[in-house]
Parts: structure tokens; C-alpha cells; sequence
């Protein structure tokens, strides 16, 4: 990986081919005090070897420059019999922090935040996120229709525009909410209507596929689109033609169609709601988009974009611990949530271009509160393997507390059914335990 912005891993010697393991995961370097607007695109692969991480450490291993942390502050270690990446303190000054609570040795899960010193990493165990542009622009550049798959506010429409900027096409990209389709008048929205069609309807209008010609059009919520309107849609796409309401003739478009919905689809057509052949027609290309709190990584940057978006002559700066609660935010309205969050501060806060705890204590004292009051004592001051932040630890206690109910545990932790089942199996625990 090459060196940027204060930051290089280091490897020495020849090397060495060795037998792949079963799991590989990425670590992100989010914010070091040397590169406070890095650093979306640095992470390391972790592997089989151990990694090490501090101010002065070597091969193969993650040099921050970073006055709070020590020369060797901790390790990650891949262990074969728990198939689990693990993080070790390595005695170090100022103690090592996951998901806000200090460790001395932690079995780490997918989007754990790991603070060392002042800088921030995330360990990115399923890496929802790989490839996952690469592969729409791919896809891009074919005529084929494409479905978006995801939670409200996931970033569809950013994706849809993506698609369409790398595609090529010379027309518009145009964007309709299909929830949002009066009922009454969706088809002569969608496919345009004649003077005199129906009542109020003064003059003619092309409607959506014509105006999106030789360009995107992105159904939006398409999983909302009325039922008695999917077979008009279904042969548009098929014919690549529309009938205006109230015409005799059909009239040819070129448009490249991206939908979007956050609901599932295929149970929708199980109960009747959403016809098969539109869409098996849809997804011939399709994409989940992760939600923010599987790709916490991805937060800085975000932040950076949306201050952009709300004044181009403003730079808005994190500072370790705001950017901290951010990520450890489970985020229910996703990206769409920090937006507002982000807008809001660019607005009210003139006197400072800097993010701090304190502002996100009076604003958002909900999110603030995921490190807020935690003591930094040296960690010859703590016993091993008691550190509150291990995800032992955690489980046990949530189990617990709600009386072993999975879906409980799995809301309250911002994670799927699936991971808890697959942590109590890797730490070996039972839900009543």
C-alpha cells in the first residue's frame, strides 16, 4: 500500500507465497492527526501475518504518525480455530478503544471503530462495499435495465446518477418517486397524454420516457408503482415505445431504465403485489447498497461532501471524537440522516469550521453519548480481558438483558439476526447463556 498523507504500511524482505485463509479483511485508516482529511482510500488487507500498528513498528504493519499513540501500540492477529481477526493492546500508554470502550484484547467484528491515540480505523470484515462501484460502472456502458436494492437513504439515487454519468448516454437523467404518482394520473405522468385525454388535460405533454430520450430515467420506490400500471411499463421496457393516453399511435423512446426500492420485491410478488415478469425484466442488473452503519469507513468522506453541498467556500474539519460518535451512530435513515446532520451544522455553527463533541453533545446528545465520559487511564491500570467494549462481553450482557431474544440483541447492536447467530457460534455462547 502506498505511503499517503503520514501513513505507510511497511514490508521488508522477499515474499513470501503462502496458503490463502479462510477469511481476509480490510482496515481502514479513516483520521490520523497527521492527515485530519484523509483517508477514505487507505486501507490494509489483513491476512495471515500479524499486524502491528503504532508509531514505530515494521513489516508488515500500519505506522501512524500520531503523537498519542505508542511505537507499538497494538497487534492484529488472524487465529485459525476461532476464524476471527483479533486486536491486542501491547501495553500501551494511552490505551487502545473499540466501539468506544477501552480493551485490552477483543475478537474484532465487522465496522468495529478502533481508536489508537487521536487516529481512527474501522475493520471491515464483510466489505460490503468491494468492488461495488466498479461493478456499476461496468454495467454502465450496456443498455440493460438495473435495480437498486437497499434501505431508505442508503444513496440509490447517487448510485442511479453514477450509472448514468458512466454510461455514456447524451440525454437527460430523470428521476420520479413512482410512490409519489398520483394514481389517477400516473400513466399520463409516465407515458404522457393527448389534449382533451381527460378532464383539466389543456394541452398535450410528452410525459417522463420521452423527456428522459436518449437518458435514465430512475423509477424510484418502484415497489410502490400501481399494480394496474406495471403491464404498460413492462411492455415500454420490452418495446422500447410508449402510448400516450389518449393516442392511437405509440411513440419510440431510447431510454435506460434504473429502479430503486428499499422493500423486497420477491415477497411482494409472492403476495401478490408486484407482477414477476416486470421484475425479472427490471433485475437484470442488480445492487445492494449497504447500509451507512455496514460501511462506517465511508463517513469522513460523506462529511466532506455534504459540507461541499451546503457551502462551497466552507471546509468543515472533524475533530477525533466527533468523528468517532459519528461512526459509531447506527444511523436509522442512513446517509439521508447524516446529510441533515452535516447541512444543519454547516448552517447554525459560523463561528467554527470544526465538528467537535461539544457541538454534537448540545445538538445530538444521543449520538455524542457513544464516548462521551470514558476515562483514558494507562492500560497497566486495567485487567486483561475485562475491557466493557469486547464483543463477548457485549452479547452476554444484551442477552441478558433481554431475556435472550435474538432480534432484541441484533436491533439494539445495529446488525443482522445472521451476525448474532454467527458471533454466539465463534464465542461460543447460547442465547439464554
Amino acid at each position: 500500500m502506498a505511503p499517503a498523507g503520514g501513513i505507510s504500511t511497511v514490508r521488508k524482505g522477499p515474499e513470501v507465497v503462502a496458503e490463502a485463509p479462510p477469511m481476509r479483511a480490510l482496515l481502514h485508516i479513516v483520521l490520523t492527526p497527521s492527515s485530519p482529511q484523509t483517508t477514505d482510500k487507505m486501507a490494509l488487507l489483513l491476512k495471515d501475518e500479524v499486524c502491528s500498528i503504532g508509531r514505530n513498528v515494521t513489516s508488515p504493519d500500519v505506522l501512524i504518525d500520531d503523537p498519542c499513540a505508542s511505537r507499538l501500540h497494538a497487534r492484529i492477529a488472524y487465529q485459525p480455530d476461532r476464524a476471527a481477526f483479533v486486536l491486542e493492546d501491547a501495553g500501551s500508554a494511552n490505551g487502545t478503544y473499540v466501539n468506544g470502550y477501552t480493551v485490552d484484547k477483543h475478537t474484532l467484528c465487522d465496522q468495529d471503530v478502533i481508536r489508537i491515540g487521536d487516529s481512527l480505523l474501522v475493520f471491515d470484515e464483510r466489505r460490503a462495499m468491494d468492488g461495488l462501484r466498479d461493478r456499476a460502472a461496468s454495467v454502465a456502458a450496456a443498455s440493460l435495465p438495473v435495480l437498486l436494492m437497499g434501505e431508505t437513504g442508503t444513496g440509490k439515487e447517487v448510485m442511479a446518477r453514477f450509472i448514468h454519468e458512466k454510461s455514456g448516454r447524451r440525454g437527460p437523467f430523470v428521476p420520479v418517486n413512482c410512490g409519489a404518482l398520483p394514481r389517477e394520473l400516473a400513466a399520463a405522468e409516465l407515458f404522457g397524454h393527448t389534449r382533451g385525454a381527460f378532464s383539466g388535460a389543456v394541452q398535450s405533454r410528452p410525459g417522463l420516457f420521452v423527456s428522459a430520450n436518449g437518458g435514465t430515467l430512475f423509477l424510484d420506490e418502484i415497489g410502490d408503482l400501481p399494480s394496474d400500471l406495471q403491464p404498460a411499463l413492462l411492455r415500454a421496457l420490452q418495446e422500447q415505445t410508449v402510448r400516450p393516453v389518449g393516442a392511437d399511435k405509440e411513440v419510440p423512446v431510447n431510454v435506460r431504465i434504473v429502479a430503486a426500492t428499499n422493500i423486497d420485491l420477491p415477497a411482494a410478488i409472492t403476495a401478490n403485489h408486484f407482477r414477476a415478469d416486470l421484475y425479472a425484466r427490471l433485475a437484470q442488473a442488480v445492487f445492494t447498497l449497504p447500509p451507512l452503519r455496514e460501511r462506517r469507513f465511508e463517513v469522513p468522506a460523506l462529511v466532506r461532501s455534504f459540507a461541499r453541498e451546503s457551502d462551497e467556500r466552507r471546509s468543515v474539519t472533524l475533530a477525533p471524537g466527533a468523528l468517532e460518535a459519528l461512526m459509531l451512530w447506527n444511523y436509522p435513515y442512513n446517509i439521508r440522516e447524516l446529510r441533515a446532520l452535516i447541512t444543519e451544522f454547516a448552517a447554525v455553527s459560523r463561528s467554527s469550521d470544526t465538528l467537535d463533541l461539544d457541538y454534537l453533545a448540545r445538538e445530538r446528545p444521543e449520538i455524542a453519548r457513544n464516548v462521551a465520559g470514558r476515562s483514558r487511564g494507562p492500560a497497566s491500570a486495567r485487567k486483561p480481558g475485562t475491557g466493557p467494549g469486547g464483543e463477548r462481553e457485549r452479547l452476554v450482557l444484551l442477552l441478558e438483558s433481554h431475556g435472550g431474544n435474538i432480534s432484541a440483541v441484533a436491533k439494539e447492536m445495529g446488525k443482522t439476526r445472521a451476525q448474532i447467530y454467527r458471533w454466539l457460534n465463534r464465542f461460543g455462547l447460547s442465547p439464554r447463556k
